[in-house]
């Protein structure tokens, strides 16, 4: 009985703070969202520009319907890629599973740049069911 207690209180508190937000601004000031959002943010923004973060290989094998591809592995070219850019637009940023697209908007937005970064990266958009072309 305790622990059916317990369970029913710990279901309770779920509901009431749920998991993880799935769109967020951490401390760093960077706007992330989860790919349904980022997809609406993103038809919804006249400055969009998407940008995939990742290598060229995994551009390739698979990637976002009218995304750029600027390798943040590549440190040298990213930095001479991001200074070609126009500061006026909004930079929609992905990669795999988040990690390089968060690091990628930190330096962009550091550098000047307005940034939306997508949780999970392309793992979470096809999860999603979210189309994706080669």
């Amino acid at each position: 009985m305790l622990m059916k207690l317990l369970s029913s209180v710990l279901a309770a508190l779920a509901g009431l703070f749920g998991a993880a937000p799935q769109n967020q601004v951490p401390e760093d000031g960077i706007l992330v969202l989860a790919p349904k959002e980022f997809s609406e943010a993103f038809a919804a923004d006249e400055s969009a520009f998407l940008l995939d973060v990742r290598t060229a290989e995994e551009y390739a094998e698979a990637h976002l319907e009218g995304a750029a591809n600027l390798d943040f592995l590549q440190p040298e070219d990213f930095a001479a890629g991001i200074a070609k850019l126009d500061k006026g637009k909004t930079y929609y940023l992905y990669c795999r599973s988040g990690r390089r697209s968060h690091n990628a908007a930190l330096q962009m937005k550091a550098a000047g740049f307005k940034v939306v970064d997508m949780g999970g990266g392309i793992l979470a958009w096809q999860k999603a069911g979210l189309p994706t072309v080669k």
